[in-house]
């Protein structure tokens, strides 16, 4: 019954997501910001930001992600790294939107991705999206909520190889159409050589901005759906 109602809840405030486009998109950047109650954890991130040796945020698909890119920009973010759709038209009208606040919309493509180094090396900040599902080629498996769950390997590569600090950032609805940033400071095993545990680390952060509300979580994003060879199906029998 609980997992069924966090379910419920959880596209319920999708569907929320859907609805915020009218407001993201064309209210007024300071009307929407007049929204946001007092941040948790912007002071550490405030920190590392004014060392101006870079970081790197991680935000994934939980409470109001969207609304979080625009937030984000108010502090300096330069670039957000995107995967582009395969409709070019939507692509580009999705775009537009998402660089009202001052937004470097990067794809991730070779280019792209050297463009975001680039970026680290010069000192600034960037953010992209931990918790997408890789191809096997892409990803390898770290556990995730106690579940072993394939796990993107961009964002620890990145970690390691350019030194930065690692945050992960959820924007969680409150009560009345408020708003409230929560942001947390990876520990520094994101930057292991040891893949697995890097891996662990990602996923730890994850779960951290999960457990601000669990139901806010886009839980019809199947993070278990590629199983280790010769393990059965997660979902069968549990939908």
């Amino acid at each position: 019954k609980q997992r069924k109602r966090i379910g419920r809840n959880s596209m319920t405030h999708y569907v929320r997501g859907v609805l915020e486009a009218g407001m993201l998109w064309h209210w007024p950047v300071e009307r929407v910001m007049g929204h946001f109650d007092e941040p948790v954890g912007q002071d550490a991130l405030d920190v590392a930001i004014n060392d101006g040796k870079g970081l790197i945020l991680a935000a994934p698909h939980c409470g109001a992600w969207e609304i979080l890119n625009l937030y984000l920009m108010r502090y300096g973010m330069g670039a957000v790294l995107y995967k582009p759709g395969r409709l070019p038209e939507i692509d580009a009208a999705l775009l537009e939107k998402r660089r009202r606040g001052g937004s470097q919309m990067v794809p991730a493509t070779p280019a792209g991705l050297r463009t975001l180094f680039k970026l680290l090396k010069a000192g600034q900040s960037v953010a992209l999206l931990p918790d997408q599902e890789p191809s096997r080629g892409e990803g390898q498996f770290a556990p995730f909520l106690g579940v072993e769950a394939l796990t993107g390997v961009l964002l620890p590569r990145m970690a390691r190889r350019t030194g930065v600090p690692v945050f992960f950032a959820v924007c969680a609805r409150c009560k009345e159409g408020r708003y409230r940033v929560h942001l947390f400071r990876s520990d520094e095993s994101i930057h292991s050589d040891d893949m697995r545990i890097a891996l662990t680390a990602v996923n730890r952060g994850i779960e951290a901005c999960i457990n601000v509300d669990t139901e806010q979580y886009l839980w019809a994003y199947k993070r278990f759906r590629n199983r280790p060879e010769g393990e059965p199906s997660f979902y069968k029998n549990r939908d």
